[in-house]
């Protein structure tokens, strides 16, 4: 049988890479080829486990590149269940991409859209079926997608516990460099323009554009950039990341006397299991993201919101081109998790997640502030706190950074997007996430998934076409405008910040003016001096042999 299943398979042409001479396979009933699983760098196992990601040189190694690779190793987090998300495949061995095209014709020049996948840095997999680039890559586009390393071995801050573990705090965001350069070097073999490259993200893969950006020698390496509700405080100082390094080794049972060799033999599980332990900080945001992208002094010289709220892009980005949005509700996302989220009163929330935000001096005037300014009238305290963590996971912190890089002459189209989820809780809405569903154009995989829910087929299939559109037009030319949405204008025009433009994707789509103006501008004059530094202020002092001496991450802080 498997015989004869694989006489039907049509393989393409041989391309010759620097990873090697490599086949896909000829989907014809869509009229694009596909090659799944192509390594762009050497694996990042034993000795090279904590170290910079290698460039692969291997041309004349032949490779048949028809499944996709392992995802990177991973704990389930609580939104990968809702999702309906499980991955089974998973490696240290994981630096591999994939691509799509309508055909390897060299001099066709096609627009390439990379995706960077979501899942907070620690879940997520390229090979997961609503990430499938064939819908959009029969818009006449090369759509490309790569894992990186995950969780600790990708992320956490050890620097400066060992001169041998340089790097460590971004190793993951190192590995997406290495991806994009083997993407400018190789593309043009399948048909791709290497210098019209737009990189594509939601969620952590947004954030982690952002952190490309900065990152020193990336100019040149993409073009353009459509950004999906980045969370900008997935973006650690310094002081806190090397913090939660700390914490980590000691929760491992290790000291620093010869840690580099010491991690290399961790038996993985152990890893596993100890970074599934740091999920448990009592601050909100920092439970959602134990680990991310963290400021080094070299690779990342600053925090995301540090330097895209106030300063030009690097040299190399000056003419970057975005297109970025946000989700209506954002922190929806969050509700299945949150069972007595609705029950709490005011005095709880400020107590709680007030607090971790603007402090307890601040926390009660921020949180009148939103009751009485920005919520509508007779709002419950869940509602109040709602509108608050999503401004705080994204929806400000785009509007900033859009607002900024326009006024420093970049082209900058902004959404919002409105169309809910129609799940059968009825909690989801226009959350987190939302948008990204349907900007692929693959809808059929989420049919009996929870997260979607049920709903008018031809409606959805229509708002799909409509996002997904303009991201290709916005990948070919550096426009998202297509036939089928109204004009869709840049979000400030001649610098003027009194007139912002925004497409909200809904039933009916529709441009507005200074959306959420109120909630901006309260942000910009006051409530943004009220925000504490949302991280722990010391370093651990209590010695930790071992994560079961712990009972919580925290008491290392003691």
């Amino acid at each position: 049988m498997e015989e004869e299943l694989q006489l039907e398979l049509t393989y393409t042409e041989k391309i010759q890479t620097s990873s090697g001479i490599i086949q896909g396979l000829k989907d014809e009933a869509n009229e694009i080829e596909v090659f799944l699983g192509i390594p762009y760098a050497e694996p990042p196992v034993g000795s090279l486990r904590h170290k910079p990601t290698v460039e692969i040189n291997t041309p004349n190694e032949e490779r048949l590149c028809v499944e996709h690779a392992p995802a990177a190793l991973q704990t389930q987090m609580p939104f990968d269940t809702l999702m309906c998300v499980q991955i089974d495949h998973q490696a240290e061995d994981c630096l591999y991409l994939n691509i799509w095209t309508p055909d390897t014709i060299k001099d066709k020049k096609r627009p390439v859209i990379v995706w960077i996948h979501p899942g907070a840095c620690m879940s997520g997999s390229s090979s997961q079926p609503f990430w499938d680039g064939t819908n959009l890559s029969r818009n006449d586009a090369i759509i490309v997608s790569f894992n990186y390393r995950l969780g600790a071995l990708g992320w956490m801050s050890m620097d400066h516990l060992s001169p041998d573990l340089k790097g460590t705090a971004n190793l993951g965001l190192l590995d997406q460099i290495a991806a994009f350069r083997w993407i400018k070097k190789n593309i043009a073999q399948f048909g791709g323009d290497p210098n019209n490259i737009t990189a594509f993200g939601s969620s952590a893969g947004a954030v982690c554009i952002l952190g490309m950006v900065l990152a020193p020698n990336t100019g040149g390496l993409f073009q353009r950039a459509v950004l999906q509700s980045p969370p900008m405080f997935m973006c650690s100082s310094k002081k806190w990341a090397e913090t939660k390094g700390e914490i980590f080794v000691r929760s491992l049972g290790l000291d620093t006397s010869d840690l580099a060799n010491d991690l290399e033999s961790v038996e993985i599980e152990t890893y596993l299991e100890t970074q599934t332990f740091m999920t448990t900080w009592p601050n909100f945001l920092e439970g959602l993201a134990p680990v991310g992208l963290s400021e080094d002094g070299h690779i990342l010289p600053t925090t995301l919101i540090e330097h895209f709220f106030n300063h030009p892009l690097p040299k190399g980005h000056e003419h970057l081109e975005i297109m970025v949005g946000y989700t209506r509700d954002e922190f929806n996302f969050f509700f299945p998790f949150l069972p007595n989220f609705q029950d709490m009163d005011d005095s709880m929330f400020v107590r709680g997640y007030f607090t971790h935000i603007f402090g307890h001096k601040n926390a009660r005037r921020a949180y009148e502030l939103y009751k009485q300014e920005i919520v509508p009238p007779m709002s419950p305290p869940s509602e109040v706190t709602r509108y608050m963590c999503s401004d705080v996971m994204c929806r400000i912190s785009t509007l900033l950074t859009a607002e900024n890089l326009s006024l420093q002459g970049h082209k900058v189209w902004l959404y919002e997007w409105d169309y809910e989820s129609n799940d059968v809780q009825n909690v989801i809405k226009a959350a987190h996430m939302v948008d990204s569903v349907f900007s692929w154009d693959n809808l059929a995989y989420w049919t009996d998934n929870p997260f979607l829910g049920p709903g008018d087929e031809y409606e959805r299939d229509r708002i799909a076409k409509q996002i997904s559109l303009a991201i290709i037009n916005f990948a070919r030319k550096g426009d998202p405008n297509h036939d089928g949405i109204p004009e869709w204008p840049l979000y400030i025009q001649d610098k003027d910040v009194r007139d912002r433009n925004a497409m909200v994707f809904d039933r009916e789509i529709r441009v507005e003016h200074n959306l959420y103006d109120t909630g901006l501008q309260l942000w910009k004059t006051v409530l943004k001096d009220y925000v504490k530094c949302t991280q722990f202020p010391i370093k651990p002092t209590r010695r930790v042999s071992s994560k079961e001496s712990l009972s919580s991450p925290e008491e290392a802080l003691q």
